[in-house]
């Protein structure tokens, strides 16, 4: 039998893993730039480079970090219209929607929610005539019982760190 997406999610166990504050200081120095080099790390840190790599690969082990990446401006690749949608959904097929909904390209982010909407989407694409392809998609999916489309105008603040 298969598991849903639901029970994926409760089963998951996110391994906590306590930091120091050299670990801090190591996760902030990637942050600002995930290219820099294990030894320029240790100088800034005032720890060994090989102290680096261990801790490195011990927060990689432990999920505290994901992966390393660039991070690309999406209008520079023709994705110059963000929208977000709210998703209402029927509670029987939710957990086949979530997972139809990971399958679509153009959707960045998905978060489960609490409140009115099952699910909050963060959709890139080129244009509106692209936006109304995809919304009717997401239309398509068995479970949606509606949809509510927010046009982004403008992105104030787009913050990739986390403060640890």
């Amino acid at each position: 039998m298969e598991t849903s997406a639901i029970e994926k999610r409760q089963n998951v166990q996110t391994s906590h893993m306590e930091l120091d504050e050299a670990d801090h200081k190591i996760l902030r120095e990637l942050q600002r730039d995930a290219r820099m080099s294990f030894k320029t790390i240790a100088q800034k840190v005032g720890v060994s480079e090989a102290t680096v790599f261990v801790r490195v690969r011990k927060m990689q082990e432990k999920g505290v970090i994901r992966s390393f990446s660039a991070i690309v401006d999406p209008k520079a690749v023709g994705k110059d219209l963000t929208a977000i949608v709210l998703v209402r959904a029927t509670p029987q097929a939710f957990p086949g929607t979530l997972d139809a909904l990971k399958k679509l390209d153009d959707i960045y982010e998905i978060y489960d929610v609490t409140g009115q909407y099952y699910s909050i989407l963060k959709i890139r694409t080129s244009g509106t005539e692209d936006l109304g392809k995809i919304m009717d998609a997401i239309g398509a999916i068995d479970g949606i019982a509606g949809t509510e489309t927010i046009i982004v105008l403008r992105t104030v603040k787009e913050d990739f760190t986390v403060r640890t």
